[in-house]
């Protein structure tokens, strides 16, 4: 097993004041290696195996659902967007905007955060808002909306005529041998860390922020991304620093960060609940550096684009 005592230290202080943390980090001929604080909401103690709200990571999830469906030759990227089988209507000028638009979150697509998050019911509903007026004048600019990855998730159920969680499993869990994750329409259940703000809101975020998972899931799944999945999974939609490219989230009472190091051999994730740090970007920000100080890849502090 690795040692990682920069990353330990994270964990230690990540743990304060906050309910539950865990990190996991896979590297590429040494055995994995996780620590973890906190109780789950069963009272047994939390272990990288313990599932946690993801928020925006599971952006990652729903961009790799989309490339394997673009590696069985069931989409393109630059297809347009078929509004009709999603069951939206919508403004004419909608109609050329293409599926990479919308993982590049560059589809015009209004950014409304109350919408995508606090009121009841599925992610269709502020999306469906959204789509009958026309695409913002800030298109082809990135602009951070969750109604792009609403729409790329009910696109990933349109085309596999499954539910979004059933599609992600034939796509991208079970390939990868990763079998813990599940959806917030389920609760939270008992071998789970608490989430403070409760899970039942996070059905409004649809494919842009509703999985919950361990971090041994994210980054086994992410040691399954290929370079074909590579050619979907791009700036801007994921994110990117000196280290390399992943994805952050936040929302009230969980803070997460994946990641995959460009020495091609490393993967990592890191899930909080609790209030503390404001964002998913500082866990990163905690996690990266004392990572790459721990493999020798020190780099200054993480300048991720976009912000």
């Amino acid at each position: 097993m690795g040692s990682y005592p920069n990353v330990e230290a994270a964990v230690f202080s990540l743990a304060l004041g906050n309910v539950a943390v865990s990190v996991s980090v896979h590297r590429e001929g040494v055995a994995p290696w996780g620590l973890a604080a906190g109780r789950q909401a069963d009272g047994a103690l939390v272990t990288p195996d313990t599932t946690f709200v993801t928020a925006s990571v599971s952006k990652l999830v729903t961009a790799l659902s989309v490339a394997r469906l673009v590696a069985d030759g069931r989409l393109t990227t630059a297809a347009v967007v078929p509004w009709e089988a999603l069951g939206l209507v919508r403004d004419p000028q909608w109609d050329d905007v293409t599926v990479r638009e919308l993982l590049d979150h560059t589809s015009g697509m209004p950014v409304n955060t109350k919408s995508w998050l606090d009121d009841p019911g599925p992610c269709s509903i502020p999306l469906q808002e959204a789509v009958l007026a026309p695409p913002t004048v800030e298109r082809t600019e990135w602009r951070y909306s969750n109604g792009n990855y609403c729409a790329l998730g009910m696109l990933v159920e349109a085309l596999t005529g499954q539910a979004l969680d059933e599609a992600a499993y034939d796509l991208v869990f079970t390939p990868a041998g990763v079998t813990g994750p599940y959806l917030s329409t389920d609760g939270i259940r008992a071998d789970s860390a608490p989430s403070p703000r409760g899970v039942a809101r996070l059905a409004r975020l649809g494919g842009a922020g509703s999985w919950l998972a361990s971090t041994d899931d994210i980054v086994t799944m992410l040691d399954s991304v290929t370079e074909a999945d590579r050619e979907v999974l791009r700036w801007p939609g994921i994110i990117l620093d000196q280290y390399g490219w992943g994805h952050t989230g936040t929302v009230d009472g969980a803070k997460a960060c994946a990641w995959v190091l460009e020495d091609g051999r490393t993967t990592v994730a890191a899930f909080v609940s609790g209030p503390r740090p404001a964002t998913g970007g500082t866990v990163c920000d905690v996690v990266l550096p004392a990572l790459a100080t721990d493999l020798g890849l020190w780099a200054g502090a993480p300048a991720r684009t976009p912000q």
